[in-house]
């Protein structure tokens, strides 16, 4: 029935791109299996006509397809530069030519990024600036977004947090921790696949998006086929303002593509500016 199973990889393909060779492929292959045993269905012929005919399937199928390992503050190096050079840099330019902070954050998974990168916002910008700060977050996985939305970790989901956040930043209970409401209005949770954007000829106005002065997409390329990644490389490009920053996962540096992103001298993490516009961005 591996007919079957690559009809599910090709779906996958073409829905968002994703790509499934060697170990990536093996690991689909035993999570559908896992999901055959739940449904009680016997091969992946029998899968696939699930799939096709059961709504909210295809959203469990995004789930076993994405690995989503996250916790706060992963790549500790690339928080401390955001919150030591880059927000004092950009919270430093004149209020009518910068008009706020703006931030995506690509695969958000379950949330503990933005909301990383929220904490970082607030303990980086004193209290009298009253910049417009803000932050999107998006995933394809609706179960992710309703776990991140939540706002509520367990305790062992906490333990990268910097001393002091949580009782900061959270509100404690006896099975873990809730974000506080002030860290929750500065982010704004969508369903996002980033298929739709490498589409587009215009991507900045996908879900209502518009232009970010810095974007994290960590830990997302590596889910792509090589063509697809260099899509999403010129992508990020256009969607981020001139000077804006794009913040990268440890295994994806940008050197193995066409790019002109310039690297930001930084020790053991990948941090990229646009130093350039490409003709047509101002159309966007």
């Amino acid at each position: 029935m591996d007919e079957y199973f690559d009809h599910i990889t090709s779906y996958l393909r073409d829905k968002c791109r994703l790509s499934f060779v060697g170990h990536k492929r093996t690991v689909l292959r035993r999570r559908l299996e896992t999901r055959l045993e739940q449904l009680n269905l016997q091969d992946f012929c029998s899968y696939w006509e699930y799939l096709l005919g059961t709504p909210g399937e295809e959203d469990k199928l995004y789930d076993l397809a994405t690995t989503n390992e996250t916790s706060f503050f992963r790549n500790m190096d690339q928080f401390a530069f955001l919150k030591y050079d880059i927000i004092p840099r950009l919270a430093g330019r004149p209020t009518a030519e910068s008009g706020g902070i703006r931030i995506l954050s690509a695969g958000c998974s379950t949330g503990e990024e933005p909301y990383s990168i929220a904490m970082t916002l607030v303990d980086a910008i004193p209290p009298q600036n009253d910049l417009r700060l803000e932050i999107v977050a998006g995933d394809i996985s609706e179960s992710c977004l309703k776990a991140a939305r939540s706002g509520h970790y367990a305790d062992d989901r906490l333990s990268r947090l910097p001393v002091g956040y949580r009782e900061r930043f959270m509100v404690s209970d006896s099975d873990g921790a809730t974000v506080s409401d002030e860290l929750k209005k500065m982010v704004r949770f969508v369903r996002l696949n980033l298929d739709d954007l490498m589409k587009s000829e215009c991507p900045a106005w996908i879900a209502g998006l518009g232009l970010f002065d810095i974007i994290f997409c960590r830990n997302v390329m590596i889910y792509f086929a090589p063509s697809c990644q260099q899509k999403l490389v010129d992508t990020l490009y256009q969607l981020l303002l001139p000077g804006g920053y794009l913040f990268t996962g440890d295994a994806e540096p940008l050197h193995m593509f066409s790019h002109r992103f310039a690297t930001v001298a930084t020790e053991g993490c990948l941090i990229y500016q646009k130093t350039e516009s490409y003709p047509h961005d101002k159309s966007l």
